[in-house]
């Protein structure tokens, strides 16, 4: 009988150890503080790596104003907010996995606001000034969203027309968004590069490693569930978001991006192809569709606001 409780007690224990460890892999960040621009190369391609960065630091000398909002579960949110004029409307932007607002919208965070509109540039729960310790993979942060289009509407009233931005997580937030009630003031979603769901991406990132995942996939879960208390609720998926949406979509995805495939936002875009339009471009990897051909994103992104603003 001892023997057994010993055995076993071990096994609970390595099965908890086991959990944190996938937790800490797949669901944890840390506060990262203030270095906001990363360092570390993300890119196989040095050159339009240090091109990002130089763009990002650029962008993150423009005067801005710190501001903060509170998340439904009582996270403190923070964001950088960046003012052109009363009457323009307010993009709020919403970056990557592990990533930075500075970093992920470098070039796109200086265009918008070039174009005249006011920017949000938001830091994701669990990074930077923004509190939490938990990555939901949108889950979580499309009530954050919420959380943030609240406090515009607030400040400047429902008048102001609202535009949503997102890469890569981030764009999977804004289009599991979709599916919230949103105020009539946010006109149109642009998502760059998102997934189809939590559950997807995390198994496509788990095969990597794993040539299976599928007998990996309750233990993720688990571990969310029991390190992070978050339910990765299958029926939370950007393909269910966009069914019944009443807010237009604009899809861009990179055709050779390897860490979230183009097949997943073809998939978004099926489940609704009367309010969501998809755009492709040749050769581009991952979050990087504007570096491999500016002007056509930039023509792209202009039209769709243009038709739907």
């Amino acid at each position: 009988m001892i023997v057994f409780l010993i055995i076993s007690l071990v096994l609970l224990i390595a099965l908890l150890i086991g959990l944190f460890y996938l937790y800490h892999k797949a669901f944890y960040s840390p506060y990262p503080g203030e270095h906001e621009i990363e360092t570390k190369p993300f890119l196989d391609d040095k050159k339009l790596f240090n091109e990002i960065i130089r763009q990002a630091k650029f962008l993150s000398e423009i005067p801005c104003q710190r501001v903060y909002t509170r998340s439904y579960d009582g996270l403190r949110l923070a964001a950088r907010y960046y003012h052109r004029s009363d009457t323009a409307p307010l993009c709020i932007c919403c970056h990557g996995f592990r990533g930075s607002a500075l970093r992920d919208f470098s070039v796109m965070g200086q265009f918008l606001q070039n174009e005249g509109y006011n920017v949000l540039l938001i830091d994701e729960r669990a990074h930077f000034r923004s509190g939490g310790h938990t990555i939901s993979y949108g889950i979580r942060e499309r009530r954050d969203v919420l959380s943030w289009i609240e406090y515009v509407n607030r400040r400047f009233g429902t008048d102001k027309p609202i535009y949503l931005f997102g890469i890569s997580m981030g764009a999977a937030t804004v289009v599991m968004a979709s599916g919230l009630e949103l105020p009539d003031n946010v006109r149109l979603i642009c998502a760059d590069c998102p997934y189809s769901s939590p559950k997807d991406i995390i198994c496509h990132v788990v095969k990597w490693t794993v040539k299976n995942p599928k007998p990996v996939w309750p233990f993720i879960r688990l571990s969310a569930l029991v390190y992070g208390h978050l339910n990765l609720r299958g029926d939370i998926t950007g393909a269910n978001a966009v069914k019944n949406t009443k807010t237009p979509i604009l899809l861009i995805h990179g055709e050779d991006d390897a860490f979230v495939p183009a097949a997943m936002s073809e998939e978004i875009y099926q489940a609704n192809p009367d309010m969501v339009e998809r755009h492709t471009f040749p050769n581009a990897v991952h979050g990087v569709s504007y570096f491999s051909d500016p002007d056509r994103y930039i023509a792209i992104v202009r039209d769709f606001i243009k038709r739907h603003a």
